[in-house]
């Protein structure tokens, strides 16, 4: 049957009726048998355990002030998507799983973090801040990735390396490799983040701890 044989009204409610089918269509496509995307947030290194009264005073321990870059990041990690290796040289990444930004930005804010709580610094800021530092810190992400061990294990390799300068000559101050490997509980993706934390504050930890201002 055509259009040009349907009357006025006939015509309208075909058109009605073809909306509703199109629109119930359009609705039904959006289930998805997929599992829905789950963000993993990575906590900062405990904060330092200074009197209170040093804390609102502003009294620092530290005499040089830093800005820290953004991370280098290996290829495949600048990313927001949570890495693997499989068979030791097939970089992967986990499904629906994702930090909450690329793992560079993320490692910036846990290591000002680190620096922060050392006490090593007077000051500790981002490089897009408006203040001036006297030093500046690079940190390389070598790894950062779970690599599944004979047996089935997870387990977490985390390595950095943090290369701290002089802002004005970017001469050479000091460099601090860390490095760290944490098995995961079970093979669940809770207890692979929980491993990504540890090994992650391990090795914040070292390098707050290795460089000298």
């Amino acid at each position: 049957m055509s259009w040009k044989s349907l009357p006025a009204g006939g015509c309208l409610a075909a058109i009605a009726a073809a909306a509703v089918t199109a629109l119930i269509a359009g609705c039904a496509g959006l289930h998805s048998s997929q599992a829905a995307t789950q963000t993993y947030v990575l906590a900062s290194v405990p904060a330092s355990t200074a009197p209170a009264s040093a804390v609102t005073s502003g009294a620092v321990t530290g005499a040089v002030s830093v800005h820290v870059l953004r991370p280098l990041a290996a290829p495949g990690l600048d990313t927001d998507q949570i890495a693997l290796l499989r068979d030791a040289q097939r970089l992967d990444y986990y499904a629906a799983s994702r930090w909450p930004a690329a793992l560079p930005d993320l490692l910036q804010t846990l290591a000002i973090d680190a620096l922060r709580a050392s006490d090593r610094f007077r000051a500790v800021q981002p490089d897009a801040t408006a203040f001036a530092a006297d030093d500046v810190l690079q940190i390389e992400i070598r790894h950062c990735e779970v690599v599944y061990s004979s047996d089935g294990t997870p387990v977490v390799h985390v390595q950095l390396l943090a290369t701290l300068g002089h802002q004005g000559d970017r001469s050479l101050v000091s460099s601090v490799t860390a490095a760290s490997e944490v098995p995961a509980a079970a093979n669940r993706m809770q207890s692979v983040v929980a491993a990504f934390q540890d090994a992650v504050n391990r090795s914040l930890t070292q390098l707050a701890a290795g460089l000298a201002p």
